[in-house]
């Protein structure tokens, strides 16, 4: 049997080479028999990805020599050995070192060897003395270290958000996320889809936004005869409340300017009762077939894929709806996609907002007159949100308006727990919501 610290330690290594956590972990994760296996497998991974900054500062205090001349694999063992010593209790701290050091044998030399097993052995005789920075004397450094997030992050939230809520949402971040779905009310009832989990044995609890709803006790999605008879799409609570702003009604014709992977269009022709037609924009052929597919299983007629980069598409007709589910940083879903707070910097930011902004341009050319934009994100950051929302505002102000939120939020039952701010747009900060992080604003062309 292979060692399951090894298939960890090879995830890593291809998250860090570019690949997706989700995505990875899906391909390796079926070639795992035993449940209690893949479970340790999936809280290794994400657990070194959430606490990387906490485990790296730990080497650099215990390695023997600098940390950028260490290899790669010796790091990502560190790493795993690191998070087990410290989060795991129920494994003992004997097999945790030796597991580590026997995944890696036959992938470094003997003194790479030597170095690993003596770091974690290191760490277990002087845990107790190991000094962190002070949230006192240094708060910047505090978070970033002691709760896991890149120090320029930590910077510009505490700016935003102030330290008690950024403390927050680094916690929030360093949890697992929960497992919530969309139902498909072209083919269940909501008293259905509930009867069908249980009797699946998966608990179900209805959340706050309506459609959305919280699993329990379910080890592979896509194995779920409900699944594959197109009973449900996965998709977060926020996500789902995009399209209920966006309201749409059959007969409809809607623009999904940048639609991959399909969930909210979907939704949006859920909404429409599968009456109308959603044209579905992607550069990528390869997301537009995932998008097909999902139509097919969720018993979906009206929506036309078409590959266009959205700021080039012209077509002859314009749109009653555009939803401009716009490229972001994807800094609100750090806890679903923890490989997140490590790969964006600054300047990734200053780029999506260039991009975002083009894309409004573009969205206002082609919604009719009267007819409504809703743009919206699942990033963090006052430059991808406010700030576009407000140079759009104040540069198209002769011909759209900003729609005040807070009708649609009264509408769905909403308006106490998740009130729009300034009666304007909606910031979901996840402690709070309890959802992803998300933006959401909402035009109406003059």
């Amino acid at each position: 049997m292979k060692n399951l610290r090894r298939v960890v330690i090879e995830i890593l290594q291809e998250i860090e080479d570019g690949a997706y956590s989700n995505l990875i972990l899906d391909q390796k994760l079926k070639g795992i028999a035993a449940k209690r296996d893949r479970a340790l497998i999936t809280e290794l991974v994400y657990g070194v990805l959430r606490q990387r900054n906490r485990l790296d500062y730990l080497i650099k205090k215990l390695a023997s020599r600098p940390m950028a001349q260490l290899e790669l694999i010796v790091i990502l063992a560190l790493r795993v050995g690191l998070y087990q010593l410290i989060f795991l209790d129920r494994v003992p701290a004997r097999a945790a070192v030796n597991e580590t050091v026997n995944a890696v044998k036959s992938m470094v030399n003997r003194g790479a060897i030597g170095l690993i097993n003596g770091l974690l052995r290191n760490y277990l005789r002087k845990e107790e003395v190991i000094e962190y920075p002070r949230p006192g004397e240094d708060p910047l450094l505090y978070l970033s270290i002691r709760h896991s997030h890149p120090q320029w992050l930590i910077k510009m939230w505490l700016e935003k958000f102030g330290y008690d809520r950024t403390l927050q949402l680094c916690r929030y971040n360093n949890q697992p996320p929960e497992l919530t779905i969309r139902r498909n009310s072209l083919k269940y009832s909501e008293q259905a889809l509930v009867q069908a989990m249980k009797s699946a044995g998966i608990g179900i609890e209805k959340k706050m936004i309506p459609g959305s709803y919280r699993l329990e006790r379910i080890n592979s999605v896509r194995q779920l005869t409900l699944y594959q008879e197109g009973g449900f799409m996965v998709q977060g609570p926020a996500a789902t409340l995009a399209s209920l702003l966006l309201a749409p009604t059959p007969g409809q014709r809607i623009l999904d300017m940048t639609a991959a992977p399909g969930g909210k269009t979907t939704h949006l022709a859920e909404l429409m009762g599968n009456q109308g037609e959603i044209i579905a924009l992607d550069h990528h052929q390869h997301k537009l077939d995932l998008i097909g597919k999902n139509c097919q299983r969720l018993g979906i007629k009206i929506v036309k894929m078409v590959n266009y980069d959205a700021r080039e598409y012209s077509p002859t007709d314009r749109f009653d709806l555009i939803l401009l589910d716009a490229p972001c940083s994807g800094l609100g879903l750090v806890r679903q996609k923890p490989e997140i707070k490590w790969n964006k910097t600054r300047q990734d930011i200053e780029k999506m907002a260039v991009l975002q902004f083009q894309l409004l341009e573009k969205a206002v050319q082609l919604v009719k007159d009267n007819g409504v934009i809703l743009y919206c994100t699942c990033t963090l950051t006052e430059q991808e949100n406010q700030g576009i929302v407000e140079s759009f505002r104040l540069e198209y102000r002769n011909k759209v308006e900003l729609i005040d939120l807070a009708s649609d939020l009264k509408r769905l039952g909403l308006d106490e727990s998740f009130p729009a701010r300034n009666h304007r747009y909606l910031e979901l900060f996840p402690p709070e919501s309890g959802t992803e992080g998300f933006f959401i604003a909402k035009f109406k062309r003059r």
